[in-house]
């Protein structure tokens, strides 16, 4: 994993306490907030000097790639539509972007549409760069498939959605993340969120073989909070024991939608 220049920042906003603003982009994920509340509580308590405005800015449904499956509801929106708009508004230090749960648009692997994730991310990356802010990548969480409550497809199925998603989805994800974490698309730093969500998922179902992690789309609370560590742990260096809200129960993120 690329280190996190964006340390440095860190340490600028410490030393001049000076105010940091971390603007958080993404999909439902991200717009459902909990991740970046978790955050934002345990900094309040336990780096109380340290002057961080975390800025959710998520949406529901949203990829990088303009991809979007035919029986979505609506076009899916593309973060390239707004992006100009929101780092104008927030002028942030640091943005943080989480895509690909939605790009591969819940079909089997095409090079076609990995292509089409790689140039959004990428155009996502020197976008914000342009505008003088640092970047930093958070790899697609997992796709869970005993978690899904919707008909898994077999990859000769007719057609894919978010409802009716290809049984190895997860399959995908793992190839997007990879990417990421090459280091091939430009950042100042790449979150591996992957990693510590499957050592959630699998220690979870070890204790009891029922477990939901939400709807195996969206992480439950406690998936929130492997987020919300992982990132204190990358960012400011940081080893949360508890985080109050994270502990809840895997029925919290089902029937959402994206």
């Amino acid at each position: 994993m690329p280190p996190l220049n964006i340390n440095m920042i860190i340490d600028s906003v410490t030393k001049k306490s000076a105010n940091l603003k971390i603007l958080f982009l993404g999909d439902s994920i991200t717009a459902d907030g909990l991740y970046i509340r978790l955050i934002r509580e345990w900094l309040k308590q336990h780096r109380p000097d340290l002057a961080v405005e975390l800025i959710p800015c998520g949406v529901p449904s949203e990829a990088a790639s303009g991809l979007s499956e035919a029986a979505h509801p609506f076009p899916r929106p593309c973060i390239h539509e707004r992006l100009a708009r929101e780092l104008a508004a927030a002028s942030p230090g640091v943005v943080v972007a989480c895509y690909g749960m939605n790009d591969g648009i819940y079909h089997p692997l095409s090079e076609e549409r990995f292509a089409a994730y790689q140039a959004g991310m990428q155009q996502l990356s020197t976008q914000i760069r342009e505008a003088g802010a640092a970047v930093v990548l958070m790899t697609p969480p997992p796709f869970d498939a005993p978690s899904m409550n919707g008909r898994l497809q077999p990859a000769d199925a007719a057609d894919f959605s978010y409802l009716a998603p290809y049984q190895n989805y997860d399959e995908v994800l793992e190839r997007y993340a990879g990417w990421l974490l090459s280091g091939e698309c430009p950042a100042d730093g790449i979150i591996d969120l992957r990693t510590p969500l499957l050592e959630h998922i699998r220690q979870e179902r070890s204790l009891n073989a029922s477990y939901r992690y939400g709807d195996g789309i969206h992480p439950d609370a406690a998936g929130h909070g492997v987020i919300a560590r992982t990132f204190l742990r990358n960012l400011f260096d940081a080893e949360p024991d508890t985080l109050p809200g994270a502990e809840e129960s895997g029925e919290a993120a089902r029937g959402k939608a994206d």
